[in-house]
């Protein structure tokens, strides 16, 4: 599978690697675990991290970085769980303006953006995706590089429980637990743990819940003045997420989420047959079929529900 990336990473010796905007486990755990076994071959490596990062997974994220190497000294460019060249946020135009760039993904709806070589496949996570390039390589999972690729393989199974979970994903995670990870420790704080500005805001957030399609969807909408309020961060806040679609009869939960920049970030999760995949690629997003995203702009929250309505209701079984 990763015949082509494999000698065009042994062949360099300075690489970065970069993940999408809003960083999550995922994204931090396959970049970091990279970056520390590149380091353990010999090669300079840094990972550039965009803009707030999920509290609770960067807190446990293990990194090595050599600060000094900037993207202009690195010899190769590795994106990872990027789906498209926008997520990569500030870096996008350095990363598309190298010359020798790879992409290793696990969205279905990935768009190919990396000049040397890509590999993306629907996947439980692309810290999965890591560890195989690792086995395939010959290259030691160490456990540093175990307990990040821990980290990403949890956060976006749900902790094993959505249905992107495999066989193959149950026994990556076996064998990175047999390292000697605090696994248990890492899941505490990951899906147990939270600051008392979560529930705080999970009230409010309760509050303004709003059905939709015959109450198969549900909506729930956040504002900076919502975190202000309850004292608590975006990043230590992405747990919300969850609540539209934890609600029993709800086929698809929605968390829109607006920014100071003007952005509403548009969240999807559906629980057995909706495919918000091609939901958000509507309106220029993508994802997987169970959990996909977008973005808009100009637009006005009721605005933003009700295109997203038309689209659901197109679909529904009946």
């Amino acid at each position: 599978m990763f015949e082509k990336l494999i000698p065009i990473i042994k062949d360099a010796s300075a690489v970065g690697l970069f993940g999408h905007t809003h960083p999550d486990g995922d994204a931090m755990g396959s970049a970091c675990a990279l970056a520390i076994a590149l380091n353990n071959m010999g090669k300079r490596t840094r990972v550039f991290l965009e803009d707030c990062p999920d509290a609770q997974a960067r807190s446990l994220i293990i990194m090595d970085n050599d600060e000094s190497l900037e993207i202009s000294g690195c010899d190769l460019l590795i994106a990872l769980d990027c789906a498209d060249s926008n997520r990569l946020g500030v870096y996008k135009d350095a990363f598309l303006a190298h010359g020798n760039t790879i992409a290793i993904d696990h969205h279905v709806t990935h768009k190919v953006f990396a000049r040397s070589g890509t590999v993306f496949m629907e996947i439980s996570s692309t810290c999965e995706l890591v560890y195989m390039l690792l086995r395939e390589m010959g290259e030691e999972i160490t456990r540093d590089i175990a307990a990040n690729l821990y980290i990403g393989l949890v956060t976006d199974t749900g902790n094993l429980k959505y249905s992107n979970v495999t066989g193959n994903t149950l026994r990556v995670g076996a064998a990175l637990i047999d390292t000697g990870i605090d696994f248990s420790r890492m899941s505490r704080i990951l899906f147990t743990v939270k600051p008392m500005g979560y529930y705080r805001l999970m009230h409010a957030a309760i509050e303004k819940l709003k059905f939709i399609c015959g109450d198969k969807a549900a909506v729930l909408y956040i504002s900076d003045e919502d975190l202000h309020n309850a004292g608590i961060t975006e990043e230590e806040a992405n747990a919300i997420v969850t609540i539209p679609g934890s609600i029993e009869g709800v086929e698809v939960g929605v968390y829109i989420r607006k920014r100071s920049s003007g952005e509403f970030k548009v969240s999807l999760r559906s629980s057995e047959y909706m495919d918000v995949a091609e939901i958000a690629s509507c309106f220029g997003g993508g994802g997987h079929i169970h959990a996909s995203g977008y973005s808009v702009f100009d637009k006005t929250v009721e605005e933003i529900i009700a295109g997203l309505e038309t689209e659901l209701n197109k679909r529904w079984r009946s």
